[in-house]
Parts: C-alpha cells; sequence; structure tokens
C-alpha cells in the first residue's frame, strides 16, 4: 500500500512540474503535513501524521458544495469534500476540503483554514498535503464581511455588550463575534468560526489584550467595561487595513 501511495504523488509531482507552478494564491509549500487516504465504498478514511498536536484520523467523502460559505467571489472549487476529525481522545470535529486548478485549495478545520496543495486521486488511493502551521490569507471577500460587520454595529444601541457567544437570526443587536458572523453569513450564504475574517479580528484582539486574562477572546474583549464603542470601531478598520496592505 505504501508503495502505491508513493507511486501516486510521485507521478503527481512529475505532472504538475510540467503543467507549470502552482496557482499563485497557493504558493507551493516545501514541507506539510501529507494525508493518505483509502477508498471503503464512498468513504476516504486516513491520516495526515502528527497535526494540531496529536494523530487524529480523518473520514470524509465528496460532497455536492461547500457548506460553510464561498470562499472566493470569482471562483468555483471543482471537487469538494466534508468529514470528520476524530482526536485521540475521542472527540469529533468536522471539516471541509476545496480543491481548485493545480490540485490546490484549502481544508477548513476547527483550528483554522489552512492551504492545500498536490490534492491527488489515483484508483482507491488519495493524498494531499497541508500546511498546518499557517493560515490562509483573508482575501476580498473577508474584506466584504467586515465591512458588513462594521455597519451592523453602528451605534451604541445596536451594539450588545452582553456577549454570550449565541447569535440568533432573528437578533437585532450583535457583538463582535455575532457581526462578524451575522455579516458572513449575509455575504457568503455560510457560517465558519475560523474563517479567515473573523482569525484576522482574533488577532487583533490578542494584540490588543496583552495581559489580560481572557477566556474566550472576542466575547471577553466585546463585554470588557474598558471597551468602548469607538475601540470597536477601530477594532473592524484596523483588520480592514491589515487585509489592503497584503
Amino acid at each position: 500500500m505504501r508503495s502505491a501511495y508513493t507511486i501516486a504523488a510521485l507521478a503527481f509531482f512529475l505532472t504538475s512540474n510540467v503543467t507549470g507552478a502552482a496557482h499563485p494564491i497557493w504558493p507551493r509549500f516545501a514541507q506539510g503535513s501529507v494525508c493518505r487516504f483509502a477508498q471503503s465504498g464512498e468513504q476516504w478514511a486516513g491520516s495526515c501524521g502528527t497535526v494540531f498536536e496529536g494523530k487524529p484520523t480523518f473520514a470524509m467523502r465528496r460532497a455536492s458544495g461547500v457548506m460553510s460559505g464561498l470562499w472566493w467571489r470569482d471562483r468555483r472549487p471543482y471537487q469538494v469534500w466534508s468529514g470528520e476529525l476524530r482526536e485521540p481522545d475521542g472527540r469529533v470535529r468536522v471539516f471541509e476540503v476545496e480543491i481548485y486548478d493545480s490540485g490546490a485549495g484549502a481544508i477548513r478545520t476547527e483550528y483554522g483554514w489552512f492551504p492545500v496543495v498536490d490534492f491527488h486521486v489515483s484508483g482507491t488511493m488519495l493524498q494531499f498535503r497541508f500546511d498546518a502551521d499557517h493560515e490562509v490569507d483573508a482575501n476580498d471577500v473577508d474584506r466584504e464581511i467586515l465591512a458588513r460587520a462594521a455597519l451592523l454595529i453602528s451605534n451604541e444601541t445596536v451594539w450588545n455588550r452582553a456577549d454570550d457567544r449565541s447569535c440568533p437570526t432573528s437578533a437585532k443587536t450583535w457583538s463582535i463575534y455575532c457581526a462578524v458572523e451575522q455579516a458572513t453569513m449575509d455575504v457568503t450564504g455560510g457560517i465558519h468560526h475560523r474563517r479567515p475574517a473573523m482569525e484576522l479580528v482574533r488577532a487583533l484582539v490578542d494584540e490588543r489584550s496583552v495581559g489580560r486574562d481572557y477566556s474566550h477572546r472576542l466575547m471577553d474583549y466585546n463585554n470588557d467595561p474598558r471597551t468602548q464603542l469607538s475601540d470597536v470601531r477601530t477594532l473592524f478598520a484596523q483588520a480592514l487595513e491589515r487585509i489592503s496592505a497584503r
């Protein structure tokens, strides 16, 4: 079985080098976790080795589309896979894989969205690599999301200062977290709490809250009496600036 994987990987590597470099959105990375799956009926199961501080097992199958919202406006994946990641302690987490041209794309997990390259299916064997150390960057759709979130919290009367990370669709007030979640649904048609837009806001809150003992960054920063509406405004403005600077 190992030799079959090796042959499939070598064949794909040679083909990709003949046909051209990886898509510029996904520059080819030298390392990365190698994921190998074997087919059993409609399901493919396997491992990506040591990732996310453990050795989870993966099981996935082809899907008709991405459920957690579009990634790009100007391109659509030609393959989508969805499945479950089982941690060594038994916890199960869902994930999605979307593949575009040149066998490149992303894997959406509860740890973040990570770039995928060298996706290849050969018979009953499937293989790809992903960089679990570097999340994908925010893009123009993420910019739309953050601009929309900023509009939702336009004044004090619509800012929910008592966030509990519950975001009802009928809400008339929003916390920072719920504004980004609602904006994500409005813009992309789906929700993923590790989308790059949300991750960028988290990173900025980390920068602003050094030394504060927050259990949940966005909720606690939102509910912190020291946080003012002006801070919320500059938070979204800074996030938009970060995307524009990339």
